[in-house]
């Protein structure tokens, strides 16, 4: 059973001195695998944390602020990092936290990403529908369209990732509101998955403020066959243009983004990886 700490879940506790950060944002009711799964395939006997995400306001907090509770907690542990992994846009936030563990470890942390992603509007568009999708016991199949056509509206409407991410927020609010007062459920839950979706919105939009390219070119990435996806979707639609992001990347064909953390397969390649 996971261990919940201050800034880290304890998936694993490992029997090397060794551990595997992972950054991502599990939520109850997410559609795609988490890092968790993936663990459960390992073979290394690493200890294996992933990120727990704080309530942090849309504006006023930058990159290196926002990941100071989880380097500071890794610090105090006194283990070795193996590596940073991080999943979709999580891979933003991981390679900071690798540069930062270089600047008291040697040899640096390997860095893996998994999909990585950098933000746009498309991005918070995106991940605002996959919430919604998740939330079919809260919300009927008209409150759902209504609320996903109104973030498309916002979507189409504001360019800046932080200020749509800011709209639909408030959008996300008032459908949620409605819903709980239609089904009985109390103020205490609406503000609960409101304040769960805000932290998500802070993380896709602090995670814009960073430039993690020059971070990727020394990392791994593990690419699922989703063109909508990880690097096929930063070549094509967020930068337009192709070009080498990574130090290598290992493609599995046959695996789409939502199953890229549960596949055997891929857990192989990761061992493999690390064992170096």
């Amino acid at each position: 059973m996971s261990d919940p700490t201050t800034s880290w879940t304890k998936i694993t506790e490992g029997e090397t001195g060794q551990v595997i950060l992972t950054v991502d944002f599990p939520a109850t009711g997410r559609l795609q695998a988490d890092f968790s799964e993936l663990a459960a395939r390992l073979t290394g006997g690493h200890a294996f944390w992933r990120t727990v995400v704080a309530p942090t306001p849309l504006t006023g907090v930058d990159s290196q602020e926002y990941i100071r509770p989880w380097l500071d907690e890794v610090k105090a542990s006194g283990l070795t990092v193996r590596a940073v992994m991080g999943f979709c846009v999580g891979s933003v936030h991981a390679a900071l936290l690798a540069e930062r563990i270089a600047e008291w470890q040697d040899p640096a942390p390997e860095v893996v990403l998994f999909d990585p992603e950098l933000v746009n509007t498309g991005t918070v568009y995106w991940q605002f529908a996959m919430v919604v999708e998740s939330l079919s016991q809260v919300l009927n199949t008209e409150e759902a369209e209504d609320l996903r056509e109104a973030g498309k509206l916002a979507f189409e409407e504001i360019q800046d990732p932080t200020e749509l991410a800011r709209a639909l927020v408030e959008r996300f609010h008032d459908a949620i509101a409605i819903a709980c007062e239609r089904t009985g459920l109390g103020e205490e839950f609406v503000e609960e998955l409101v304040e769960m979706f805000g932290a998500f919105m802070a993380y896709l939009a602090i995670a814009d403020q960073a430039d993690p390219l020059p971070l990727w070119a020394g990392a791994t990435a593990v690419s699922s066959s989703s063109a909508e996806n990880g690097l096929s979707r930063v070549r094509n639609e967020i930068l337009r243009r192709e070009g080498k992001y990574v130090a290598e990347e290992l493609v599995f064909p046959g695996i789409v983004h939502a199953d890229l953390l549960r596949n055997d397969d891929v857990a192989k390649a990761v061992d493999e990886l690390l064992a170096k």
